[in-house]
This record gives structure tokens, C-alpha cells and sequence, in this order.
């Protein structure tokens, strides 16, 4: 039994099926049983058999033929997506400039506009139907030291020294920790909700336009977390409702510093009572704050191990960036909004942060 490997457009049928459907007639096939096989109409094979059109075997679609055969238009595609990989992904102005230059190289006749040297909207949608792997994305922003910095000889490298360590401590699940940092604004990001259709513009409470960001220290072991808080200007109040075990520090930036590391570093030891007879291993950024002489002379006392990512990496490899801190944010944006809606009138403040913090990461402890 013959199979008819189809093509799409707007007919329903490529050329190749249309060919693969002729020669079947010619070898004998009866030709209504290879319309019915096919899709393609008796009086289309008739007509392409008795030689009745311009092109035999060729999909005709009158004046809005396409400009590229299949063949072409696949190798396209196939540039599309390899620059999309190696993160030089083509706006729509780059493909219908591909596009121009492709039918001018290959000397092909074609409708473009030769002032702009760019290809037709009509035709960048033709385009895109014929190929519905393909569709218009908002790409996320990598930047060039990401893309060099992420590869496999840097990532092979990480692992392998992260299993000598954890071969040669035999460290338990609560003694392995990871570490990092993300910023809380009094401003949350409104999360979607239900409103009347076709209404032009949705709108939906906020503190205020422009807020102050608090910095969240998060270290998180397969057993349990640990929150430590950074503020501008350090208060008693700023600590208000905050999650059991938090501490608040201050710096001039509300951003970490070496300084507060090394405060950082002194509240884990008390709180996890690691010493070199109970070693820890802790897996953090490359930042330098992590690396002073100070820090790596008091873990090395205290039986820890700071065990830095590869450089320009955590986008990929930080487990904290990967699969917490995302769900962690969004809880935040909704316990903001339930305080809003409770406190009528009022603006959050960074008196309201830990508060509003404390009840977003309630809801991850089991």
C-alpha cells in the first residue's frame, strides 16, 4: 500500500504529494482511488496528468504562490532555530531580511519591496502557518558571559569536585546547604485575575509606584531553611513578625557585603552547631563577599566547606534561582495583596516586609 507523506498549504497538499500522487496514476493506480488517498481532487490529478497546467507536479496557488520551494523554506527554518540556540534568536525584521536577500542570492522572482530589502508581512504569516513549530517568543536576556561561561567542561569540572567532597565527608542531607540571596520590594507584582471580557483595562492595588528593596539571605539544606534579612537602617521593628531563627543586619546598600557574610556565617554555625567533628558543605555564588580571607579562615575552623558555582552559571545550576526563590516570590506577591485588602488605605513599608514574608514562607514548611 502506497503512503503520501503530506505537506501543508492552503490547499491542503504539497507538492510532493502531488507528485507522489502523478506517478501513481502513471504506474497504474486507478486515479479516483488515489484521489481518495490523497485529498487531492479527481480534476486536479486529471488536469496535472494530461499536462493542462503550466507546471505538472507543482501546487499552484495563483498569485499568492510561495516564493521558496519546501526545500528551501526547511533550510530556513533549520537557520532559525540553530541562531535561536546559541541565543542570537532572529527578530521578525532579521527573517524578512533573510528572506530578501535569500530570493536575491538564489536569483528566485519574487514580490519583496527592493527599497526596503525586506520581505512582506503577508509573507512572514504565510510563512509561519506553513511552519507552526515555529511561533513569536519574548526572549529572556542572557548575557554574553552567561553563554560563554555555562558549558560542559565548566559544569563537569563543578560536579566533579562537589562528589570528591561529598565521597570524602560522607556529609548527611542536613549537613549539605545552599545559599543565596533575592530582593523584596514593597511592591508586589499584581497576579492575574477574573474580570469582564473584553474590557480594555484591568487594574488591581498596589503599595505604590516605586518601592524600597529589603534583601532576603536564604539558606536551605534538604531538611530545613534559614532566613536572614538586610537592611539600610537596622530597627527592632523591621524584625516584626519575621520567621522563627531570623536575624536582621544592616549595610549602607541593603545589599550584602563581606562584613555581613561573616555575621551570616557566624548565625549559621550557631544555628546548624557545625564544627570540623560535624562538617557542613555549603554551595553558593562566586561573589566576592564569599571569598575574603576572613570567611574562608572562619569556615575552615568551624568545619565548612564553601563550595563556589562555576563562574556566569547560576543562571542554570543555582538551586535556590531554579526552584525556589520563583514559587517563594510569588507566595510573597500574594500575601501582599491579602494585606492590602486588610489594611484599607495603607501603604506596605519595610516595617511590613518580614510580617507579610513570614506568612509567604509558611506556606513552604511541611
Amino acid at each position: 500500500m502506497r503512503t503520501y507523506k503530506r505537506t501543508s498549504t492552503r490547499c491542503g497538499y504539497g507538492s510532493d504529494v502531488l507528485r507522489q500522487a502523478l506517478q501513481s496514476v502513471k504506474d497504474g493506480v486507478p486515479l479516483i482511488k488515489v484521489s481518495r488517498e490523497t485529498g487531492i481532487p479527481a480534476r486536479t490529478l486529471r488536469r496535472h496528468r494530461d499536462g493542462k497546467v503550466n507546471k505538472p507536479g507543482e501546487v499552484s496557488l495563483g498569485r499568492h504562490n510561495s516564493v521558496f520551494s519546501a526545500e528551501v523554506e526547511a533550510q530556513l527554518v533549520e537557520h532559525i532555530m540553530l541562531m535561536e540556540r546559541a541565543l542570537f534568536g532572529l527578530t521578525t525584521i532579521d527573517v524578512r531580511k533573510l528572506a530578501f536577500e535569500m530570493a536575491e542570492r538564489m536569483k528566485i522572482r519574487h514580490p519583496f519591496n527592493k527599497h526596503s530589502k525586506l520581505a512582506g508581512s503577508d509573507w512572514l504569516r504565510g510563512f509561519l502557518s506553513r511552519h507552526p513549530c515555529l511561533s513569536i517568543r519574548e526572549p529572556t536576556g542572557t548575557s554574553l558571559n552567561r553563554a560563554i561561561g555555562f558549558n560542559w567542561t565548566s559544569v563537569n569540572k563543578f560536579q566533579d569536585i562537589l562528589a570528591d567532597e561529598l565521597e570524602k565527608k560522607k556529609y548527611s542531607a542536613q549537613q549539605v546547604w545552599n545559599m543565596d540571596e533575592s530582593g523584596l520590594s514593597t511592591v508586589q507584582k499584581p497576579g492575574k485575575i477574573l474580570a469582564l471580557k473584553g474590557k480594555r483595562q484591568v487594574g488591581k492595588m498596589t503599595s505604590s509606584e516605586r518601592g524600597h528593596t529589603t534583601t532576603v539571605i536564604c539558606a536551605v539544606s534538604a531538611s530545613g531553611s534559614l532566613f536572614i534579612f538586610a537592611r539600610k537602617r537596622m530597627n527592632d521593628q523591621l524584625m516584626r513578625g519575621s520567621p522563627p531563627g531570623s536575624i536582621g543586619m544592616c549595610t549602607s546598600s541593603g545589599w550584602t557585603d563581606s562584613e555581613i557574610f561573616i555575621k551570616w556565617l557566624q548565625h549559621f554555625v550557631s544555628v546548624t552547631r557545625c564544627s570540623p567533628e560535624f562538617p557542613a558543605l555549603i554551595i553558593l555564588d562566586g561573589h566576592h563577599s564569599h571569598k575574603t580571607l576572613q570567611a574562608i579562615d572562619f569556615a575552615r575552623e568551624h568545619g565548612i566547606t564553601l563550595l563556589t558555582l562555576p563562574p556566569h552559571s547560576t543562571h542554570k545550576l543555582q538551586p535556590l534561582d531554579k526552584s525556589f526563590f520563583g514559587a517563594l516570590k510569588s507566595a510573597y506577591n500574594v500575601s501582599t495583596d491579602s494585606w492590602l485588602r486588610c489594611h484599607p488605605g495603607k501603604r506596605v513599608t519595610t516595617y511590613d516586609i518580614t510580617e507579610i514574608f513570614s506568612q509567604a514562607y509558611g506556606t513552604f514548611i511541611v
